[in-house]
């Protein structure tokens, strides 16, 4: 079975952003995380939405997380357009027509408050990934459903607002990706979950 994934940069003090902007330059980094995504679906607060310019990343499907989607559908109708927008009150996950994935460089946007209701959605039913993208609070609410966690290490300790939450005693390192002079990448499983990969 496949289960959703979180990918995050970190830096060795825990700091994930500042003033809701990525507080380093990697590019290296931003090339992996392009490769991993590319083609696949990722889930993002609206802050973080906000952080990439109200913009879709480009060859994803994008799903935006807010508390109110309706309005965030209103500001941005040129992103949103006539896209499917999640409310609390929307059943998941066994009427899948509810849920229709917007086409690749789309975006839609659901409920915050649904959260578990939307990581209910079985991605096992798609040929696709399902990546979490962040920011703190995100991570903080979807890391259980989360088998794989993708982190970068930046290797030094930055000024942030911005802190990805503890995750050590659920999951386990697996392997070390990649190990470059700045960061290295890092890959770790849920313990309880990783065996229903």
């Amino acid at each position: 079975m496949k289960h959703f994934k979180a990918i995050a940069a970190m830096s060795l003090n825990r700091v994930i952003g500042a003033g809701n902007k990525i507080p380093w330059h990697l590019p290296e980094d931003f090339k992996w995380f392009k490769r991993m995504t590319s083609g696949n679906v990722v889930i993002m607060g609206r802050k973080t939405f906000a952080s990439l310019g109200n913009k879709p990343l480009p060859n994803r499907i994008n799903i935006v997380l807010s508390r109110h989607p309706g309005k965030l559908q209103t500001a941005l109708p040129a992103v949103f357009g006539e896209a499917w927008v999640g409310r609390g009150k929307t059943q998941f996950p066994n009427q899948p027509t509810q849920f229709e994935l917007p086409k690749i460089g789309g975006a839609a946007t659901v409920d915050l408050r649904i959260i578990k209701n939307v990581l209910k959605l079985d991605p096992a039913s798609s040929p696709l990934e399902f990546f979490i993208c962040g920011g703190a609070q995100i991570y903080e609410q979807t890391l259980p459903f989360c088998s794989d966690l993708y982190l970068t290490q930046v290797k030094r300790e930055v000024e942030g607002d911005a802190f990805f939450p503890p995750f050590e005693d659920k999951f386990d390192l697996v392997e070390t990706l990649r190990d470059e002079p700045e960061f290295k990448i890092l890959h770790y499983r849920h313990r309880a979950l990783f065996t229903l990969k």
